[in-house]
This record gives structure tokens, sequence and C-alpha cells, in this order.
């Protein structure tokens, strides 16, 4: 009996390896999946804007660290003794408006030097719905708490995404010539919008990116969505809220992006480090017995194997 599709993703027409720089942004993918790259040593950096779920704040933070730009004053709020960004997720504060500032410049000038290294820039898009400030004009990545009445909702449109992240495809590929972009959509359910609102808001996000896809040699998309969506297609995939993809669904995630994303070298690789890996993490044993013993032997053995198959790879 099958119970879920088991639906392969096509092959990408590049391979990534451990000599590769990544750079993700956006919804829980990249927290996800950036997680597991760097678990099994690979080259990462992940949100440095803290997670961001709407194009349009992906957007505005890309663009930002495209020009090295400064955080403004006009987007700092303070709330219950620390000060937050508009632009950034709550996991991104400071006791003082210049100490936010101070770690905000300096995180956008280390992600735009490793941007402009890097190989493969992955894209996650969580909802097509967005805040956007009265006051100031800004499209807000968070609103951090505050009263409603001070945020309009609205939907991105298809044709809205498309022309903005087109203009923004050509500034990204003169900044890094070599950069290759992976789109993907968050399964993650928006479930506070309402369970039609995220059909709605998910569609928009496939559509826009299919259209980007299309116009732009690239890049490329993998189907995170479908795969929990489609494929798993369980609410045993799903954690108690039944909302965010449970550890199993993650796993089956990243062993699809293994196999559209690396060559049989570097999924081997991968195995050998997971190993390695589990045996790091192993708790601690008496000191001097035979078991902790045989464990450092296995653990010594397996750095010298990894280090020559992959002098790249730092344990």
């Amino acid at each position: 009996m099958q119970f879920h599709l088991n639906y392969t993703p096509p092959k990408f027409d590049f391979d990534i390896n451990h000599k590769h720089n990544l750079f993700l942004i956006g919804s829980c993918f990249s927290e996800n999946i950036g997680a597991l790259l760097k678990q099994h040593k690979f080259n990462t950096s992940s949100n440095p804007n803290g997670i961001l779920f709407n194009p349009a704040s992906i957007h505005q933070s890309l663009t930002d660290i495209l020009n090295a730009k400064d955080l403004s004053d006009n987007f700092i709020l303070s709330r219950n003794g620390l000060y937050y960004s508009y632009l950034h997720h709550t996991s991104i504060n400071a006791p003082s408006a210049n100490e936010l500032k101070e770690n905000v410049n300096s995180q956008t000038k280390k992600a735009q030097a490793y941007l402009k290294e890097s190989d493969v820039l992955v894209i996650t898009f969580g909802t097509a719905f967005f805040y956007h400030h009265l006051t100031t004009g800004q499209v807000v990545a968070n609103c951090h708490k505050q009263p409603q009445q001070i945020f309009e909702k609205n939907l991105l449109a298809v044709n809205e995404i498309v022309s903005a992240y087109t203009g923004l495809i050509k500034k990204l590929q003169n900044f890094n010539p070599k950069l290759k972009i992976i789109f993907t959509v968050s399964p993650v359910k928006y479930l506070r919008d309402g369970v039609t609102e995220n059909n709605l808001s998910k569609s928009t996000l496939i559509l826009s990116v299919h259209e980007l896809i299309k116009q732009n040699k690239k890049c490329c998309y993998f189907p995170a969505y479908e795969l929990v969506n489609d494929d798993l297609r369980d609410y045993r995939f799903y954690k108690e809220d039944l909302a965010h993809p449970n550890e199993q669904a993650i796993t089956y995630v990243w062993e699809k992006f293994s196999d559209a994303c690396f060559n049989d070298r570097t999924i081997e690789l991968n195995k050998q480090i997971y190993k390695l890996n589990q045996a790091l993490n192993h708790r601690e044993m008496s000191s001097g017995s035979q078991e902790q013993q045989k464990l450092q032997d296995f653990i010594a053995k397996q750095k010298g194997e990894l280090k020559k198959l992959a002098p790249e790879i730092e344990f």
C-alpha cells in the first residue's frame, strides 16, 4: 500500500558541494534547511534580518544588503525595554537604539561581503500577505506586537512580485555574476490569515515564482511546499499547531533537496558527516571506560577519513 506519492523533484542542472558558499533568506524553509546545511558542514549564511515572511520584506532586505544600507531611525521602535526594527524579526533586538543600529549595520555589511562570494542564493517566500505601516509608509517585516490600527494588511499581486524581483535579480547578477538562485515556497500554513486566504496567498507565491524562473535562466524552483502538502499530505507530518511541518517532514524535504542538489560524492560525504555528528553529540560516558575510548577512537578515525576525502571541511 502507498500512503504518499513519493514524489521526486527533478535534479537541478548544477550541483552544490562543500566548496560552495550558500546564502539563504526568507521563511522557515531557509531556517530549517540552513540549519541542516550547517550541520553537514556547508558554508552558509542565513537570514541576517532574522526570519522574513513576505516577498516585499525579503526584497527590501536583499536591496539593503546590496547597497550596504544603514538602518534608519525611522524604522526603530522600543517595547518592554528593548529596541527593535520594523525591517527585522523580533529575534534581532538590543537594549539601546544605537546598539541595535551598530549590530544591524555590521550584519548588513557582513552579509554583503558573503553574498558577493556566494554561489547559490536560496529565497523562500512564506506568505503574500504583508503589513504596511501607515505613518512611515514602510512594508514591515514584523509588527512587533504594536497596535493593529497603525498597520494596513494587504495581499501582494503576482505582477507586483514579478516586477519587483525581475529588477532585483538583474541587480543580484550584476553584483555577483556566478550567482544561481533557488526559489522555494514555505509549506508552513498561515492559519491566522484563514484557510482560504492561506491558499490564495500560496497560489500567488507559486504563480510568481514560476513566472520568474521562466524569465530567468539562472533561477530555479525547489518544491518544498508541494513535498509537504501534496506528497506527504497528512497532518501526522505537522506539529501540534497543524501549521508547521514536524522533524519527520523536514528530514524528508532535506532528503529530496539532497537528491536534487548534490552529486553522489556529496551525498556520501553527508552520510559520513552525519555519523560523525552523531558520535560528537553522544552522551558523555565515564571517563576512561572502554565505551568512551571506543567512541573517541571512532571520532578520530572518522575525522581522519573525512580530512582525506574533503580537506575543505573543518570540524
